[in-house]
């Protein structure tokens, strides 16, 4: 009786496991497939926050970049008494293609080795010649003796990837070619005004802008993320 007994509790206990096994995989089961959906979830819900996070570091990134040129930019006029001009071609009277003109000035200007120049050092990742274009005469880098080993007119990126916008004041009235890289088509940009009163911002010093994050030059409106502001 006793061992009769004894294999009764064997196979009652070997039933317990059995059943207790087959709980255990289908669990395991249930919760792998729980895990899998929150993890949907939460990535699908992470997914446009992080696209923002990125957004406005690239925003945070190009507003601190203006005003490290910005700086830059004063010291320049501070040691030649005039700021750097909208156009490197207008003012030289050599040619360029006239595409990003003022950013490209810019750009030779605060690279001057002459009056306590350079006033910048350029990061490497900051500069692209998205327009390949360079200057024909040599009487400019004669003149401003910039670091560069060339004619090449570099452009400043903003952390979107587009040309910084820049122009000297007395040129607020006229319009200049410059970069939509998000369509790859030209566009063209003028003095911004403040949409309030209509008066030209930074009326006598400059203006320096980014097309922000849409890549598309609104003349210091929208996206636009303008040294004034």
């Amino acid at each position: 009786m006793s061992g009769q007994a004894s294999h009764i509790r064997a196979r009652e206990s070997d039933l317990k496991e059995s059943v207790m096994s087959k709980r255990t995989a289908g669990f395991t089961l249930i919760e792998l497939l729980v895990v899998i959906a929150i993890i949907g979830a939460l990535a699908a819900m992470a997914s446009p926050m992080i696209r923002n996070a990125r957004m406005k570091g690239k925003v945070t990134t190009t507003s601190s970049r203006i005003q490290e040129v910005s700086l830059a930019i004063d010291s320049f006029e501070g040691q030649w008494g005039d700021f750097p001009p909208s156009s490197f071609e207008d003012y030289f009277e050599t040619s360029g293609n006239r595409v990003d003109s003022g950013i490209e000035s810019v750009v030779l200007c605060l690279a001057t080795r002459k009056k306590g120049g350079p006033f910048v050092t350029w990061k490497e990742d900051w500069l692209e010649n998205l327009d390949g274009d360079s200057l024909a005469s040599d009487e400019a880098m004669e003149k401003l003796d910039w670091y560069f080993v060339d004619n090449q007119l570099w452009e400043c990126v903003d952390d979107f990837g587009s040309p910084l916008i820049y122009i000297q004041n007395k040129d607020y009235d006229d319009s200049f070619q410059v970069t939509h890289t998000e369509d790859g088509v030209q566009g063209t940009a003028t003095g911004a005004r403040s949409e309030k009163t209509k008066v030209y911002h930074s009326l006598t010093t400059y203006q320096l802008w980014s097309s922000g994050p849409d890549q598309k030059n609104e003349n210091g409106d929208g996206d636009d993320i303008g040294s004034w502001k």
